[in-house]
């Protein structure tokens, strides 16, 4: 059984995105299998992923100050199994609304596994709030449940909470005292400061939610390398390079104003790491204007010169443990911009782990995930409008897509700008699902 776990800054703001952003943040895997899975063994799926880390919940602590723990709860959203078959042109619709059933912070519905029959196998879907685990967490909780180490703490005693409070404490005033100085001196700084403390505008009509359309393509994994290799960049730089060139393509507005494009970096350092939420999205800006299919050169140093800085990143305005000792109305307007106060957002999710491309104890055919706003962005709260998510399964990337309908229209048009952006670099691409796609054919 794992030691108790404290919620942190990244997992408080994403239980409270639903209020300050008006949406909830949404992580799901997909897996396509050539044979039918079974409903005995989707349950045994399913009551694995019970018994580790996603199955626990937030528990408010009875002394003021103390942060948060994470326990053991019960999902009482049951394994969900479709009978009818889906077809090409009723798949993206299930995947979506998968996504769409709410997954409340507070509710006893936790995660959602669903399964469908397609084509001569099955799709799977799994879905999880984000506030509960990050993507890769999600990977490592799918290899956790049935096993006691990995197992959620009962939770805290009281002394536990008085020591955590005592520590926060501690800590927060010899951070603050490091912090004080610095920070009066640094107009930069205070200048942030204050305008996350400025009371709110006054509201306006909201805008409706938009929720975002959805590509998903295969590529060979080599021939990226390659490609990246030639143009003088990484896996990475190519990944980070073609979700800047689809916000120059689909642009909006004034196409030379830069924009950031958030690179998520993890701080995981063990598969005991039991942490919700263990990462900081580093936002590198790049230039507007048309899109760019040239040297990776630049890209690749700015990006390698932005994560050497990822250890002086905080998801704060003010030191960490300060900030838990905070009136929550004041913490939360406390935080560094993150993911959704990016233009788009690249996720590398690097090699797929053997325990997630054996889910349900056969051979994934294929694995994708996206991440995904529910009930949608609205545009007035945050700057997000698209997301892109890599993952390489043997010897394949897939890459997803999702994207504002208002800058990217819908479906059919977003599947043919990704299906450009990925054959310019000299990649051969298909459809994650259906009949392999070229760009230079129409779409029904």
């Amino acid at each position: 059984m794992t030691a108790t776990v404290r919620l942190n800054p990244t997992d408080e703001m994403l239980h409270r995105a639903a209020d300050t952003l008006g949406s909830s943040r949404i992580v799901q895997v997909l897996w396509t299998f050539r044979d039918p899975v079974s409903v005995a063994a989707l349950q045994a799926a399913w009551d694995g992923l019970d018994q580790g880390w996603l199955s626990r919940r937030a528990r408010s602590s009875p002394v003021p100050g103390a942060r948060r723990s994470w326990v053991p709860a019960r999902n009482e959203e049951a394994l969900g199994i479709t009978v009818t078959s889906l077809t090409d042109a009723t798949l993206s619709d299930w995947i979506d609304t998968q996504v769409k059933a709410p997954l409340l912070p507070g509710s006893s519905a936790l995660w959602r596994l669903a399964a469908a029959p397609y084509g001569e196998g099955t799709l799977v879907s799994l879905t999880v709030p984000h506030f509960r685990c990050d993507g890769l967490g999600i990977f490592r909780a799918i290899g956790s449940g049935g096993d006691d180490t990995h197992r959620p703490a009962a939770g805290p005693g009281l002394l536990d909470d008085l020591a955590d409070l005592a520590q926060q404490t501690l800590r927060g005033g010899l951070a603050a005292a490091r912090w004080l100085p610095a920070t009066l001196t640094n107009p930069e700084r205070l200048d942030r400061i204050r305008t996350a403390m400025r009371p709110p505008a006054s509201p306006e009509p909201p805008a409706q939610p938009r929720f975002f359309t959805s590509a998903i393509f295969e590529t060979d994994a080599a021939r990226w390398d390659q490609q990246a290799d030639v143009f003088g960049g990484t896996t990475n730089s190519l990944f980070v390079e073609i979700a800047a060139n689809l916000v120059r393509t689909a642009g909006a507005g004034d196409p030379s104003e830069p924009f950031d494009v958030g690179i998520p970096v993890s701080l995981r350092r063990s598969d005991q790491d039991a942490r919700a939420n263990a990462l900081v999205v580093m936002p590198l800006t790049v230039p507007g204007g048309h899109a760019r299919h040239q040297s990776l050169r630049q890209t690749r140093q700015a990006t390698k010169e932005l994560l050497r800085t990822t250890d002086e990143h905080s998801s704060t305005l003010v030191p960490e443990p300060l900030w838990h000792l905070l009136p929550e109305c004041h913490a939360h307007r406390l935080k560094n911009p993150g993911a959704q106060q990016t233009t788009v957002v690249a996720s590398n999710f690097g090699r797929t782990p053997e325990a997630i491309a054996r889910f349900t104890g056969q051979e994934a055919a294929g694995i994708a995930v996206r991440t995904m706003n529910v009930p949608g962005v609205l545009p007035d709260r945050a700057r997000l409008r698209a997301s892109l998510c890599l993952l390489r399964t043997g010897d394949r990337l897939t890459v997803t897509v999702t994207g504002i309908p208002d800058r990217f229209g819908d479906a059919t048009s977003l599947r043919r700008l990704v299906g450009e952006e990925l054959e310019s670099w000299g990649l051969t691409v298909r459809r994650w699902w259906g009949e392999p796609t070229s760009h230079l054919r129409k779409e029904s």
